[in-house]
C-alpha cells in the first residue's frame, strides 16, 4: 500500500494530482495529516474531491494553524505521540496489500521531515516529491533548506522537478533513484481548478494582489513595515488586495501595522485554493514570498514579484517573475511597471504526475492497470 503524509496546504495542493490519480485507479492509499495548517485542509480536500485523512496525527494548535514558533513544541509532541501509538498498525496497513509499501512526502516543511522519519522508523521506503530544490544557503530560507537536505538523506526515491534539482541531488550523492519529472506537479494541480471559481467582489479597475506569510519576513518589523509601506504607496495609483493569512494577520496586530491599510490597500480573507487561482488570474500582478505562488505564476505566465533574499525555485525568473533579493528599489520598480503577461507554457509540458505514477507502477508500488481498463 502507498502512504502519503502531508500537513500544509502547499503540500496538499501539489500532491492533489497524484492523490487524484491514485483515487482514479482505486489504489489502496493511507493518508496521514500532521495538521500543520489544519484550518483549510478539510475544505481543500473537498475542492479536489479527495477523502479526508485516514489519520490526523495532530490538529495544529488546538485546531488552528501554527502561527508562532511557540506553537511548534506542543504540535510536535502531538504528532510524535499519535504516531507512536499507531506505529504498528500503520506499518501493518502499509504491508497489507500485494504491492510494495511506500511512504510519499512532499516539499520542504517540518511535515516533510517528520513523514520521512516515520517511514524510516516503520522500515518503509520513502519517496520525496519536489526533491532537490536548493538555495545554496542553509540560513535562507530557514528551515526549508535544511528540511530538504534531511528529506534527501532519508528518502530512497527522489522525484526531482527538473534538471537543476536532479543535479543538486547527484551532487550531494543522494542514495536511491533520482527521477526527473520535467516540472512541478503544481502544473497538474492548476489544471484541476474549474473556471468561475471566484466568489469575491473585485475592484472595478486593474488591481494588484499580495500574499506574504513567511516568518523570515513577517517576524522582522522593520522589513515587514517597509514592504507594506511601498505597497500602500503603490495603491494610490492602483488598488491592491492583501490576503490575510492567519500568521500574517497575527504579525500585523503584533507590530501595530493595521493603520497602513485602507480602501485602496484592502485586506481580504485568506482564499480557498480554487478561489485564489481565479483571483490570481484576474489580477494585474502578484507580490508574494511564496515559492509555490512563484511556481503558479511561472506556469500561468503571470507577473510576479517574489520578495525574498534567495529562492530555491528558478521557475519564471527569465520571464514574468522578478526576485527582489529584499531590495526595496526592485520592489518599487516592479510596482511602477510590472512585467507583461506571457503566453502560458502549460500546454507544452508532459504532466509530472504521469511520470510519477508510471514510476511507482514500474517499481511495484502500484498494481498495473488492466489492459481492458487502459484501452477503454
Amino acid at each position: 500500500m502507498i502512504g502519503v503524509v502531508y500537513g500544509t496546504t502547499g503540500e496538499l495542493i501539489k500532491l492533489s494530482p497524484v492523490l487524484a490519480r491514485l483515487k482514479e485507479r482505486a489504489t489502496p492509499t493511507l493518508t496521514l495529516c500532521t495538521g500543520q495548517q489544519v484550518e483549510q485542509i478539510p475544505a481543500l480536500l473537498e475542492d479536489f474531491a479527495l477523502p479526508q485523512p485516514d489519520l490526523w496525527l495532530s490538529r495544529g494548535n488546538r485546531g488552528h494553524d501554527l502561527k508562532r514558533q511557540s506553537d511548534l513544541p506542543p504540535w510536535l509532541y502531538g504528532v510524535a505521540r499519535t504516531f507512536a501509538r499507531n506505529r504498528r498498525e500503520l506499518r501493518a496497513r502499509l504491508a497489507s496489500t500485494s504491492t510494495r509499501p511506500l511512504l510519499i512526502v512532499h516539499g520542504d516543511t517540518l511535515t516533510t521531515v517528520l513523514g520521512a522519519l516515520m517511514g524510516r522508523m516503520m522500515n518503509v521506503p520513502v519517496a520525496h516529491i519536489e526533491a532537490g530544490m536548493r538555495s545554496g544557503n542553509w540560513r535562507d530560507p530557514f528551515p526549508e533548506e535544511l528540511d530538504r537536505v534531511l528529506a534527501a538523506r532519508l528518502a530512497r526515491t527522489h522525484f526531482a522537478a527538473g534538471a537543476r534539482a536532479s543535479a543538486n541531488l547527484r551532487a550531494m550523492k543522494a542514495r536511491g533513484e533520482i527521477i526527473d519529472t520535467g516540472g512541478n506537479t503544481i502544473r497538474d494541480a492548476i489544471e484541476l481548478v474549474p473556471p468561475g471559481a471566484l466568489d469575491l467582489e473585485l475592484p472595478p479597475e486593474p488591481f494588484g494582489l499580495v500574499s506574504l506569510h513567511r516568518f523570515e519576513l513577517i517576524n522582522k518589523p522593520n522589513a515587514f513595515r517597509a514592504i507594506l509601506g511601498l505597497l500602500r504607496e503603490a495603491s494610490r495609483s492602483r488598488s491592491i488586495l492583501f490576503i490575510d493569512h492567519p500568521v500574517t494577520a497575527a504579525a500585523i496586530a503584533a507590530h501595530d501595522l493595521g493603520s497602513l491599510f485602507d480602501e485602496r490597500f484592502r485586506r481580504i480573507p485568506r482564499q480557498r485554493y480554487f478561489s485564489f487561482i481565479a483571483l490570481l488570474k484576474a489580477s494585474a500582478f502578484l507580490v508574494t514570498d511564496s515559492g509555490g505562488s512563484q511556481q503558479e505564476c511561472a506556469h500561468l505566465g503571470h507577473p510576479c514579484l517574489v520578495h525574498r533574499a534567495v529562492s530555491e525555485h528558478s521557475d519564471g525568473l527569465n520571464g514574468p517573475v522578478v526576485l527582489s533579493r529584499m531590495d526595496l528599489d526592485v520592489v518599487r520598480s516592479f510596482l511602477e511597471a510590472p512585467p507583461e503577461c506571457v503566453k502560458s507554457p502549460m500546454e507544452d509540458h508532459h504532466a509530472p504526475t504521469d511520470i510519477i505514477v508510471a514510476h511507482l507502477e514500474s517499481r511495484g508500488h502500484l498494481a498495473p492497470v488492466p489492459a481492458y481498463a487502459a484501452s477503454g
